[in-house]
């Protein structure tokens, strides 16, 4: 009887084992190692780019289960908030466990509110030292003995791999910003990565500052005062001039990222935009100039260059598809007027003007990534072909707000199937697979 049950025993170890063998021939992926905070593999296809979406996959609120993503990696996104940097498994929809700062956050851990400092979004990029997340946050070095305390911007840098965290810079900033008025209108960000340079920055109303640091001696390279970095177009730093007193328009100014050294000033500009590696948009409406109007720039030099873009109309608003299609939109009364698409020339290629019995609409850009723009218009969500401007999905699933090759991050939809999801500034998204 014995005999018999380990006769039976071994049968079934060896189906199991020829089961396995079977499966490991036909190409299944065991997945990766068991290594915490891991993504598992997942059988999902990538497009790239995609021209639709499918049902959700996950769903994020600022205070639910799931936060908020605010840049996409892989299959995973980031969310940055008072409660850490934390990277999501949008396949999976779990959170892997947040890091932080090593000096204490300003503010509270628990439920931000609106007069603690300002995050700006997460920053994933592929460096000398790695594919890292990048986050700033505003810390204070607490004092010892006779050694006053001092508030600094801590730059947290996690592996996108496994999601701990990988090593931190602090960025010491001026006494002034102890008072407490400089806690409530505080903002901290991650400009940009070019090269081995990370650039942050941080800003009040009384003053700012912008520093590259070194990731791969983990060390300040430079620091500007007085100024608050915007974008990185190329290996040039743009920042912002704000005179404290208010006697004065903002001015733009151009930096080397590699070391800091001033190559340009004296732009008026109240706001500034990419247009790609080659052109930077400037916004010049302000309360010294409510005319207003719109300057491209090239970042290395500073001076103007020519456009198709109307000079004399203010708003316009450009997002740079990563590879080489820049699309701008101009709206009218809170509606999209004129949607542009350029190459890296800067050369016209499509346009298309809300104008009455017109055969098109202008789509409301929520971005454009690898030739495709997405959008919505009253029909609803569109797909257009960045180089035409031809409609690819004329009845899209999702016009997302964040997107690549495996997702799309878009607002919530609406309580009812007619309402619209709230584009503007949603506080509930959702993660939709792409598709073709």
């Amino acid at each position: 009887m014995r005999d018999g049950h380990r006769l039976r025993w071994l049968q079934i170890i060896c189906a199991a084992l020829a089961v396995g063998l079977l499966a490991g021939c036909a190409g299944t992926d065991p997945g990766p190692p068991n290594v915490p905070g891991a993504t598992a593999a997942a059988p999902r296809r990538a497009f790239d780019p995609p021209a639709d979406f499918g049902a959700t996959a996950a769903f994020m609120s600022g205070d639910g289960q799931v936060p908020v993503v605010r840049a996409l990696d892989g299959l995973s996104g980031w969310a940055l908030s008072s409660t850490g940097l934390a990277r999501v498994d949008l396949a999976a929809d779990t959170v892997a466990p947040a890091v932080f700062p090593d000096h204490p956050f300003i503010g509270s851990r628990s439920r931000p509110s609106a007069s603690e400092p300002a995050l700006g979004d997460p920053v994933v990029a592929d460096t000398p030292v790695g594919r890292l997340a990048l986050a700033a946050f505003p810390v204070e070095i607490p004092g010892q003995g006779t050694t006053a305390a001092r508030r600094a911007l801590e730059l947290v840098a996690a592996d996108s791999g496994t999601a701990r965290k990988a090593f931190t810079v602090t960025v010491p900033l001026d006494e002034s910003w102890l008072q407490p008025a400089a806690i409530t209108s505080l903002s901290v960000r991650v400009v940009g990565v070019t090269g081995p340079i990370v650039v942050v920055t941080a800003a009040t109303t009384a003053g700012a500052v912008t520093a590259g640091i070194d990731l791969m001696s983990r060390r300040i390279a430079w620091s500007a005062p007085d100024v608050a970095g915007q974008l990185i177009a190329g290996d040039t730093v743009i920042t912002r001039y704000e005179d404290p007193l208010g006697g004065s328009a903002p001015e733009l100014r151009g930096l080397a990222a590699r070391d800091g050294t001033q190559r340009w000033a004296g732009v008026e500009g109240s706001g500034v935009g990419s247009m790609g590696p080659y052109r930077v948009l400037v916004e010049q409406r302000s309360l010294f100039n409510l005319r207003g109007g719109t300057l491209v720039l090239d970042p290395a030099t500073g001076r103007p260059v020519r456009t198709p873009l109307g000079r004399r109309q203010s708003g316009w608003r450009c997002t740079y598809d990563q590879r080489a299609i820049t699309v701008c939109q101009l709206d009218n009364l809170g509606k999209p007027y004129a949607v542009v698409g350029l190459d890296d020339s800067g050369t016209e290629l499509w346009r298309i003007l809300a104008r009455p019995n017109a055969a098109r609409v202008p789509p409301d850009v929520t971005t454009v990534w690898h030739g495709a723009v997405y959008g919505y218009t009253d029909a609803g969500p569109v797909v257009l072909d960045a180089r035409t401007g031809a409609d690819r999905t004329p009845n899209a699933t999702a016009a997302p707000l964040l997107v690549n090759a495996y997702f799309g991050i878009a607002p919530a939809p609406g309580p009812t199937p007619e309402s619209t999801p709230d584009y503007s500034s949603p506080t509930e998204l959702i993660a939709v697979p792409t598709s073709a």
